[in-house]
């Protein structure tokens, strides 16, 4: 009798401390939809499995499942800094591409601005389109006379010292009319599109690794976790909960990972 109350409260203990890092989660899910980090399906999903599991952890319908939840805890507060980190980059990433959004704003306004297309290359320096970035400002160099751009030229000497690979120079095909650009250009040679703008765009649609790491939680929780618990259910209820869940992790994981061009994302 004395171990089964032991055991109650040992339960109850667990299940409390089971909360804090549970809540932390939500208030970042929550945090992350509001802000447009991840789409209300992967938030109110994040949110919805951890209440789930915080419950499973203080008033078990299956004790054996006990272990599994304190797990599922676990693998919570062991990924959680690598959601935030991903979402972190991501809101940096959003940062740059409304810089370059002004900058091309800026070049639209005055074709011959130099120092708006200097501000572009740099930008795309950061967001990873290195070869693209020194072509521009090499064909910048004879408008840039060395008194006035003499920063510039040591950052294009720095940028050729640091070796970017052949493939970072390949052309960009144009989003809107499909016509395949050289390094050196801003602008489509076809439709005179910001075809560097929208590439940049869509990389950071792509860039979805937060999303990812959520919806992969969602599902195996579901797996691990909800569908063992929903059997303890009447059978018809069971099988229905247990089909949703399935459903619901498939639709997840489908959407985190679809490549938002067309297929599924590697």
């Amino acid at each position: 009798m004395n171990f089964d109350r032991i055991a109650q409260h040992s339960t109850a203990l667990v299940g409390c401390i089971a909360w804090i890092p549970l809540a932390v989660w939500i208030m970042a899910c929550v945090h992350w939809t509001i802000g447009g980090d991840v789409d209300p399906l992967t938030g109110l999903g994040g949110i919805a499995v951890a209440i789930g599991l915080g419950y499973e952890a203080i008033n078990p319908p299956v004790p054996q499942l006990a272990p599994l939840t304190v797990i599922a805890v676990f693998i919570t507060v062991f990924m959680f800094p690598f959601v935030r980190s991903a979402m972190d980059k991501r809101a940096l990433r959003s940062i740059d591409i409304e810089a370059l959004e002004k900058a091309y704003a800026s070049l639209g306004m005055r074709n011959d601005n130099v120092m708006a297309k200097i501000r572009i290359a740099k930008i795309l320096w950061d967001l990873g389109v290195c070869g693209h970035a020194i072509r521009i400002v090499e064909a910048l160099l004879p408008s840039m006379p060395q008194r006035f751009f003499m920063e510039d030229i040591r950052m294009l000497k720095r940028w050729h010292m640091m070796r970017v690979e052949a493939h970072f120079f390949a052309p960009i095909v144009c989003a809107e009319c499909h016509t395949s650009n050289e390094g050196g250009i801003l602008f489509c040679r076809q439709c005179g599109a910001p075809f560097l703008l929208d590439f940049v765009k869509g990389k950071g649609v792509g860039n979805r690794l937060g999303k990812k790491l959520i919806s992969t939680w969602v599902s195996l929780i579901a797996v691990l976790i909800g569908i063992p618990a929903a059997k303890a259910m009447p059978p018809g209820p069971s099988i229905a909960l247990i089909v949703l869940m399935m459903l619901f992790a498939t639709a997840m994981v489908y959407m985190a990972f679809k490549d938002p061009t067309g297929g599924v994302a590697a």
